[in-house]
C-alpha cells in the first residue's frame, strides 16, 4: 500500500481514447493545510496537467499548470455561517480579514481537493516521480470549511473529472463564465444570508412548535445589501 507523504508527486497516465489529452499525465501533488484536520488532510491533493505525452522531470513540475477544480463567488468566503452563539458582526470582521483575489465575475479559484478513501483502489499504474516543495497556486483561495467548498475526487475516475475540471476553469469553458450566471451565483449566496439572518431574528424561547402563524410572526425581514450582506 502507498502511505502518500507531503510533497510526494506522482504521475497517472490520461487513458482516453476520444480525448485530445489522451497520453498526457495528470500530476499528482500530496499537500495539506495546517487549518484542516488530519482525516482530511490525509486525502488532499493539488493537481497539475503535463504540455505533452512525456512525464516531466522533477525540476519541470514547478512550471506545469495547477488545475483549477472549485470556483465559488467571493460572498462564499462567509460560509459556513457561524454558530447561532456567535456574533455575526465579529464573525464579519474575521473573515474579512482575510484577502481574496476574485475574478471579474467574482468567482474564487481553489485547486486544494481530496481523494475520497484514499487507500482503496489505488491505480496500478501510479508512478512515482519524487518528493519536492513545490511552489503554491497563485491566488489560491483556501476554503474556511475542510467540508463541502471543494472538490472531492475518486480514484476510479479522476483522470476524467480532472480534465473536465481543466476545461470548465483553466479554459473557462464553463456556462458559469458569464455575467448572469455570475450574478445568479452572487444571488444565491445573498438568498442564504438572508435566510440565516431571519432565523437569529427567532426567539426560540416564545415559540410553540405545534403553532405556524406563530413561528411566521416571529420572523423580522432584513434586506439584503450588496456591500455589506451582514448588516
Amino acid at each position: 500500500m502507498i502511505r502518500f507523504k507531503e510533497n510526494d508527486i506522482y504521475a497517472l497516465k490520461i487513458e482516453d481514447e476520444l480525448s485530445k489529452y489522451n497520453g498526457k499525465y495528470i500530476i499528482l501533488i500530496k499537500c495539506s493545510y495546517k487549518g484542516y484536520s488530519k482525516s482530511s488532510n490525509k486525502e488532499m491533493f493539488r493537481f497539475k496537467i503535463t504540455k505533452d505525452k512525456s512525464i516531466p522531470k522533477l525540476e519541470e513540475i514547478n512550471d506545469l499548470e495547477y488545475i483549477v477544480t472549485y470556483i465559488q463567488h467571493e460572498l462564499n468566503k462567509y460560509m459556513p455561517f457561524p454558530s447561532p452563539d456567535e456574533s455575526f458582526e465579529e464573525f464579519k470582521k474575521e473573515r474579512d480579514k482575510v484577502i481574496t483575489y476574485p475574478d471579474k465575475y467574482g468567482y474564487l479559484y481553489t485547486c486544494l481537493s481530496s481523494i475520497f478513501l484514499i487507500s482503496k483502489n489505488i491505480p496500478e499504474d501510479l508512478i512515482y516521480l519524487g518528493n519536492k516543495q513545490l511552489d503554491l497556486p497563485f491566488h489560491e483561495y483556501i476554503p474556511f470549511s475542510e467540508y463541502g467548498y471543494k472538490m472531492t475526487f475518486n480514484w476510479d475516475n479522476i483522470t476524467k473529472e480532472l480534465v473536465k475540471c481543466y476545461e470548465m476553469y483553466n479554459l473557462k469553458k464553463s456556462s458559469m463564465f458569464s455575467k448572469e450566471a455570475a450574478e445568479m451565483a452572487k444571488q444565491e449566496v445573498l438568498g442564504l444570508i438572508e435566510l440565516e439572518k431571519k432565523f437569529r431574528k427567532i426567539d426560540f424561547s416564545k415559540i410553540k412548535f405545534d403553532d405556524e402563524e406563530e413561528i411566521e410572526n416571529s420572523l423580522t425581514y432584513v434586506g439584503g445589501e450588496d456591500e455589506d450582506p451582514f448588516k
